[in-house]
């Protein structure tokens, strides 16, 4: 894999919501994802739609041989990734790429830990099809790490258990953990490995 920047065009990009809350609520379910995550020096990560790059830069700064790749679909996304990890990307240890999940070139059995934050790539229609790549891009005794944020309101038991009977039906063993955080927001994560 190739540790160039990536070549984004944003000539100009539409304007971002800047609210500080924003920004606090963004960091603290990417701390928590990370920490759940255990992020090793050695590890390989993959990120599904790494927006504005907040977690490639919590576990760029853990990684001692290790890697993360992150892809978003979003140019802009990727382009204000790569900004913000701009010496990650030169020290080898992260990749920004924006490109779909589906037609981006990885290699099989490489990452250790995948995972997205937010990210409703099970729900687009072609999840057998990504469950499967996944389970193909994953190392041997590699996991999947789906994240979700929800408000009370959002039903974040559902959408848990909803990720945990897709995954299940399609091969893996899977557990979860929650947490939840001022304002009544509940973070979620379905832990999965492949068992078959």
């Amino acid at each position: 894999m190739s540790t160039r920047e990536p070549d984004l065009v944003a000539e100009h990009p539409a304007p971002l919501p800047d609210a500080s809350a924003q920004a606090s609520a963004a960091t603290y379910r990417q701390r928590w994802a990370v920490e759940t995550m255990r992020v090793a020096p050695h590890d390989h990560l993959l990120e599904i739609g790494c927006g504005r790059g907040v977690a490639v830069s919590l576990v760029a700064g853990r990684l001692g041989t290790g890697r993360i790749v992150a892809i978003d679909r979003a140019a802009t996304m990727a382009r204000l990734a790569a900004e913000r990890n701009a010496s990650h990307i030169r020290s080898g240890r992260a990749e920004i790429r924006c490109a779909e999940f589906e037609s981006v070139g990885l290699p099989d059995r490489y990452f250790t830990k995948i995972f997205a934050v937010n990210v409703n790539l099970f729900w687009l229609g072609a999840a057998a099809r990504h469950i499967d790549r996944m389970r193909n891009l994953l190392a041997p005794e590699g996991r999947l790490y789906v994240f979700g944020e929800r408000p009370p309101s959002g039903h974040p038991m559902a959408n848990l258990t909803s990720t945990e009977r897709l995954l299940r039906d399609h091969g893996f063993a899977t557990s979860r953990s929650m947490d939840v955080r001022g304002q009544g927001r509940v973070l979620t994560c379905v832990t999965a490995t492949p068992s078959r």
